[in-house]
């Protein structure tokens, strides 16, 4: 495997100062140098400093026509890069993203006018000149071998050039890793009046784009490509302050980069191994996330849509990936992973523990059939959801008649709520609930009504999963979701398990979902929470009062006015159905009998 270096404006560094940097930071890491011979150092500088080229345009040679599928693998490979640098000193996934664009392309405009040696001057001509972008690309294939594999790596214009060069390549060379460092493609400014590249990135060709770049950098401004380039993920360093090659190329997070796809066999594996020391007992909150993904997988195996399963279960491997290089880490160096979870790390989801009660599992499966387990990525799988509980419950070692029954409860609150009476359906969402985060829902009535850290009754915000509650499945989805680490966990969801009533909070999915587990409780013959009616009605009475308050003064469609008349709706409807269903305290039953009320 060869590297190919592009070089940014100058005379080409025929010195290969770029290199004897990337060889610093191999050293850093104790890490095999580079030699000149595994290199291809294309030069095109006199190009550059040629007025009237004329060269004719090599054709674009990437022409998958349906690369969904390879963007999925390639998104899980930027997945692992994105695990693998996060573990590295002095690096954060995002530039100065955060400054407005009216201000960063202000500043860059004014540059290209008044760049020292034109460096930005010469990237804008590179776009704009299509004799002079023909002439380099057609100079750099030459060079390069017609099959095989490469390490892509270009600096300032040099990146300019090999975002361009990717749809271009030989069909039989492969790009095994792509790294950008001090890029200036990601200022609109150089764009315009001039035919974007790469309007197609080759997700097939490439198997995956590191951006690094430094905020004090001139030439970038701080900002990042992925806004622009689809494929790229940007990193920030902070070694490189003057734009130099071999500054960008020292840092230890591209000699990682570079020598895990360089050397079989590199002094420091870039991801934790499962094989090599004490066994750890599986906690709850771990036993949580098995459930989850152990619930996603038969969720996987009911979608219908061929498109819709393929899109489900590649994201769930980018989550599982996630989930246990993060809690390998989480271990520390020289611990093993649990039994259970050394299986997700060679791809196998394993056998579910026999840890739950009846009561226990009842409780968890309804958690997850309302919660989106692939959290962040939304995908619509409608009743695969509910569909998917019965199995769950038969590899938890119970009869599939009581999943049945939990499936049968979850649906009938949904109904319930669901006015069209379509389950989950794209309209109502009560299903998208970010794991981890809030239980939220846009609602039955078609708005957004999650509570918030302020509102009356909203759930309290933790830094700790400890407060999740016990069961550990609130904990294990904030796992899998990878939020283990954010310091940041709504436990909206604390009620649904097992250990004691909690205060009611005002997010309907969290009502709605204490509900539906006291009515599958019910249905498969264990106690439920009989206090449940209760807190409901005081629930009702606290959403009452406070809107009672914000009429007097608000604005008719406030939107803290809606959100808490839609919530009272929503509670209006589930105690409307604890009524219908028998779950009342018994004393308001009898009376309600004694009377011959409906």
């Amino acid at each position: 495997m060869k590297i190919v270096f592009l070089h940014g404006v100058g005379d080409g560094n025929p010195q290969q100062e770029w290199l004897a940097g990337l060889n610093r930071g191999l050293a850093r890491i104790d890490a095999p140098e580079i030699s000149p011979e595994e290199v291809i150092a294309p030069r095109y500088s006199s190009l550059l400093n040629t007025d009237g080229i004329k060269s004719k345009h090599p054709g674009v040679t990437y022409k998958v026509k349906n690369d969904h599928e390879f963007r999925r693998a390639f998104e899980r490979r930027q997945a692992r890069v994105q695990r693998m640098l996060r573990r590295t000193s002095d690096v954060r996934v995002f530039g100065l993203n955060g400054v407005p664009d009216v201000l960063v392309e202000s500043v860059q405009t004014v540059g290209i006018s008044i760049a020292p040696l034109a460096v930005l001057k010469q990237v804008r001509r590179y776009l704009s000149d299509e004799n002079l972008r023909a002439a380099i690309l057609g100079n750099i294939l030459d060079d390069l071998p017609t099959s095989g594999e490469i390490v892509l790596i270009g600096h300032s214009l040099g990146s300019v050039i090999a975002i361009d060069l990717l749809d271009h390549l030989p069909e039989k060379l492969h790009v095994k890793r792509f790294i950008t460092v001090g890029s200036p493609a990601g200022s609109e400014p150089l764009h315009r009046g001039s035919d974007r590249i790469l309007k197609r990135f080759p997700y097939a060709r490439v198997d995956d784009w590191a951006n690094f770049l430094d905020a004090r950098d001139p030439v970038t401004s701080g900002r990042g490509l992925a806004r622009i380039f689809p494929g790229a993920q940007d990193f920030q360093i902070g070694s490189a302050p003057k734009h130099s090659a071999h500054l960008y190329l020292r840092h230890p997070a591209v000699a990682r980069l570079v020598t895990e796809v360089m050397h079989a066999n590199p002094a420091k594996q870039t991801e934790t191994s499962a094989e090599n020391a004490v066994v750890l007992r599986l906690g709850d909150q771990e036993a949580g996330s098995l459930l989850a993904l152990a619930y996603a997988n038969n969720v996987a195996s009911y979608i219908s849509d061929r498109d819709t399963k393929d899109r489900y279960e590649d994201a769930l491997d980018v989550l599982q990936d996630n989930f246990v290089q993060g809690l390998l880490a989480l271990s520390g160096e020289g611990r093993q992973l649990p039994p259970e979870l050394a299986e997700l790390s060679k791809d196998r989801v394993p056998p579910l523990p026999r840890r739950w009660d009846l009561t226990e599992a009842v409780t968890q499966a309804v958690v997850l059939a309302f919660t989106n387990v692939l959290d962040p990525y939304e995908i619509e799988v409608g009743d695969a959801r509910v569909n998917a509980v019965p199995n769950l419950f038969v590899e938890l070692g119970f009869r599939s008649g009581v999943g049945d029954k939990v499936k049968a409860a979850v649906t009938d609150v949904t109904n319930c709520l669901d006015s069209d009476k379509s389950l989950f359906s794209t309209k109502t969402r009560v299903m998208m609930a970010a794991a981890g985060v809030a239980l939220l829902a846009a609602g039955p009535i078609g708005l957004a009504v999650a509570g918030s850290a302020t509102a009356v009754g909203a759930a309290a915000i933790t830094s700790s999963l400890a407060a999740f509650g016990p069961g550990g499945m609130v904990g294990g989805l904030a796992m899998l979701g990878g939020l283990a680490s954010t310091g940041a966990v709504v436990t909206t969801a604390a009620a649904t398990v097992r250990g004691g009533a909690a205060p009611v909070s005002l997010d309907p999915t969290s009502i709605a979902i204490q509900v539906a587990t006291a009515h599958a409780l019910k249905q498969v013959g264990e106690p439920h929470d009989a206090d449940l009616w209760t807190r409901l009605a005081h629930a009702e009475s606290q959403i009452s009062a406070q809107l009672n308050r914000l009429s007097a003064f608000s604005d008719e469609k406030a939107p803290a006015k809606l959100q808490l008349a839609n919530t009272l709706a929503v509670v209006a409807k589930l105690m409307q159905f604890m009524s219908d269903h028998s779950l009342m305290p018994l004393e308001l039953e009898s009376i309600r009998e004694s009377m011959a009320l409906p």
